[in-house]
């Protein structure tokens, strides 16, 4: 469950990261959900063992919105020190699939950039795996609908 996302003491030897998804429905939940994503936030960010990646999303059809849209819905704390969430540029993800493809490539890279032992090891196998899951990921967005 969720604590074994934010506790990774055990497993500090293998990369791990989160992917924040920033589109319209990102700080769109309950108070309560708001909440434990800010929680979940807060806790990945102080982990030195989990690295951040933020991935905006470009198409409206699957709630993109302009990326300024979030310092007036993320919680102050987490824009300010010593969290600063949007110190890194977020990903941009397009719907087209030319563009799409490139940023998926982008997120990829920044995966195996941001950890050295994927940056040293052979990446081939590690790649592939990354990029299935991207893919998959893309695809299940691209059949969400809205309501």
């Amino acid at each position: 469950g969720r604590d074994s996302l934010i506790s990774q003491e055990k497993a500090s030897d293998r990369p791990t990261f989160l992917l924040l998804y920033l589109n319209e429905l990102t700080y769109g939940g309950t108070d309560e959900q708001n909440a434990e994503l800010v929680m979940i936030i807060e806790s990945c960010i102080n982990n030195p063992n989990i690295h951040t990646i933020l991935v905006h999303e470009q198409d409206s059809l699957k709630g993109g919105c302009e990326f300024g849209d979030f310092f007036k819905v993320t919680p102050q704390k987490l824009i300010d020190e010593p969290y600063s969430l949007y110190r890194d540029i977020a990903i941009p993800l397009f719907s087209l699939k030319e563009y799409r493809d490139v940023s998926l490539k982008l997120i990829l890279n920044k995966i195996v950039g941001s950890d050295p032992t994927l940056r040293e090891s052979n990446v081939g196998y590690i790649r592939e795996s990354i990029q299935r899951t991207l893919s998959q990921i893309a695809r299940g967005g691209s059949r969400r609908s809205r309501s």
